[in-house]
């Protein structure tokens, strides 16, 4: 049995790098009889190569192992330098993998496991360590299941890209690839598309360790000032639900969405909502949802209580930020 794992980069930190090769050296391996690792250098300047054989070292016992460099005579773009890596890949599986971010040892080994007892899968990824240089660190939980992550799909990206494993051979029955230019908001998109063609999941415990840098893509994005591609997103997904996009409603809509789980700290716009307009929400949400059957209604239905209620909590008391906890 055979994993591939595509890792596309520009320009690394040295450091983050390293530590990343690291943990895939600790990773469990042994229920792979080979093994595929697949470069991308999207028009990088820094070379690897030395790192790439300590890698190799670090791995004798496999059967098979093969090590692949891609170079792009120019930056692309992660989309592209993906799908390459991707298309480039030869195992049952495919292993998704940021530079920056470190796998947990048992990542590889438990995320083949479940697709091999669910078929049905197209992807699965889990939860996260989330970690940055000054030492700081949370766990950023994701829903579990296909129609949990549908729902929450409405909302911000439900499964953690650095985590994703794909069962290869549903994923080029798919012909579900990265679209170019999607800035941050790529994994989103893919992962939307990919659920019309397989179920969903997350396997609820933690897959790898993410890093939080300043040069990352998706740094000091604000609900309120948002990502124009994470807005066209929003407006998709609320076309698909069967919902009018109409400007007032995808407003309320991206000042209220839990977006990568971020807790309720948003400033003047979304404390001047005021409940008639959550509550119009609301309800253009679930009543087109019951038209088109786009996402399972009960599910919904709770989501969009639990946000209406974290809004009010927070507004009572006053637009300065506030953490919400939640007991289970």
């Amino acid at each position: 049995m055979k994993i591939s794992v595509v890792i596309p980069y520009f320009n690394p930190q040295p450091s983050h790098f390293a530590a990343m090769l690291a943990g895939l050296a600790q990773a469990d391996w042994s229920m792979f009889t080979a093994l595929e690792f697949i470069f991308i250098n999207d028009g990088g300047t820094k070379p690897h190569s030395d790192h790439f054989a300590a890698l190799r070292t670090a791995l004798p016992t496999l059967t098979t192992l093969t090590i692949q460099e891609i170079d792009f005579a120019e930056n692309r773009g992660v989309s592209c330098a993906r799908n390459t890596g991707m298309a480039a890949a030869t195992g049952d599986w495919i292993a998704l993998h940021d530079a920056d971010d470190i796998s947990l040892p048992l990542r590889f080994a438990v995320s083949v496991a479940f697709l091999q007892q669910h078929p049905e899968v197209i992807a699965v990824a889990g939860d996260m360590q989330v970690f940055n240089e000054q030492g700081n660190t949370a766990i950023r939980l994701f829903p579990m299941s296909h129609a949990e992550i549908c729902v929450d799909q409405l909302f911000y990206c439900a499964m953690a890209q650095p985590a994703m494993v794909l069962n290869r051979q549903r994923w080029l029955d798919s012909g579900v690839r990265y679209t170019a230019n999607m800035d941050m908001a790529q994994d989103w998109d893919f992962t939307i598309r990919l659920s019309q063609h397989g179920e969903l999941a997350n396997l609820g415990i933690p897959l790898v360790r993410y890093r939080q840098h300043p040069s990352q893509r998706s740094s000091g994005i604000l609900r309120d000032d948002a990502n124009p591609y994470v807005r066209h997103i929003w407006q998709t997904q609320l076309q698909n639900l069967g919902c009018d996009p109409c400007p007032q409603t995808l407003k309320v809509h991206s000042l209220l969405a839990p977006y990568w789980l971020w807790q309720i700290n948003e400033r003047a716009p979304a404390w001047l909502l005021d409940d008639d307009a959550v509550l119009d929400w609301g309800n253009a949400l679930q009543n087109a949802n019951q038209s088109q059957h786009y996402v399972d209604a009960k599910l919904l239905e709770q989501k969009v209580s639990r946000l209406q209620q974290a809004w009010r909590a927070w507004k009572a008391t006053g637009p300065d930020p506030l953490t919400m906890q939640r007991l289970a």
